[in-house]
């Protein structure tokens, strides 16, 4: 894939959970193709680091607002942010989000309850509250980040699995209705993605299908950026999450089920 600059692109990107993981590496694939971002997350010193990192590396303007967005207070603050320093977001990635692998019957309420807010609210609202300022522009982007888990129940995934199957519903439907407009919706699916030791561990506990399919987080950044400029509805990184993909949809699905449940049971007992 050639990067090139996106001259037609004059505003910035607001990233969600932009401090690690893919929000990072999509922040700096941004900054590689001239695109100022405006970085979210609650870690302010990994935002730091990022923002020091797209300045000095590709002399690009980052802006870095620490916010927790499990507190329903944050997305108007976020938004407010934008108004008062005239940024005006013309690119919007909601990308925040939590995973685990586990049986439901050991997580706590809260965790669940954490994991359900966090995964499905800041998409909401971020985006009620910013499409008024995309439409300003003649071509705006939303990208939501689903995972290639939205198409099939996940067993010891059932939360996860069942938020990413909202954003990726949420994502088509708002495409249909956003597409006489000048707002593109993407929604990317991604396998397994290389980001951080726990998401490693995770990857090698769900098998040999998983690490398959997986793929180091910057190759997913590029990727991914480069079909939503594209104007791609569905983003699938990697053709090893492409055949996965249609094999999923060739076997039925409760066999999809038990497969999946075993392979977990499996890997974890080994781990």
């Amino acid at each position: 894939m050639k990067k090139k600059s996106q001259k037609k692109i004059t505003g910035y990107c607001l990233i969600t959970g932009a401090s690690q993981g893919i929000g990072k590496a999509i922040a700096l694939e941004l900054a590689s193709r001239g695109i100022s971002s405006i970085a979210i997350s609650k870690e302010f010193n990994e935002l730091e680091l990022l923002k020091n990192k797209i300045i000095s590396k590709y002399n690009i303007d980052c802006k870095i607002l620490c916010k927790d967005l499990l507190n329903p207070s944050s997305y108007t603050e976020i938004y407010d942010f934008c108004k008062t320093n005239n940024l005006k977001v013309q690119i919007l990635i909601n990308n925040v989000g939590i995973g685990y692998s586990g049986s439901f019957q050991e997580t706590s309420i809260n965790f669940d309850d954490n994991l359900v807010r966090l995964n499905i609210m800041p998409m909401i609202q971020l985006t009620k509250l910013f499409l008024p300022e995309l439409k300003k522009f003649d071509k705006s982007y939303i990208l939501n980040m689903s995972s290639l888990g939205s198409y099939r129940p996940i067993p010891y995934k059932a939360l996860y699995s069942a938020s990413k199957s909202f954003i990726y519903s949420f994502s088509k439907s708002l495409y249909t209705e956003l597409k006489s407009e000048s707002i593109q919706v993407s929604v990317s699916c991604p396998a397994g993605v290389y980001t951080n030791s726990a998401v490693v561990k995770r990857i090698n506990a769900s098998g040999n299908i998983a690490k398959w399919t997986s793929l180091y987080v910057n190759i997913v950044a590029s990727y991914i950026i480069y079909s939503m400029f594209r104007r791609k509805s569905v983003i699938i990184p990697g053709i090893g999450a492409k055949v996965l993909l249609i094999l999923m949809k060739i076997m039925p699905e409760a066999f999809i089920r038990w497969l999946l449940a075993r392979n977990m049971k499996k890997n974890d007992k080994q781990n």
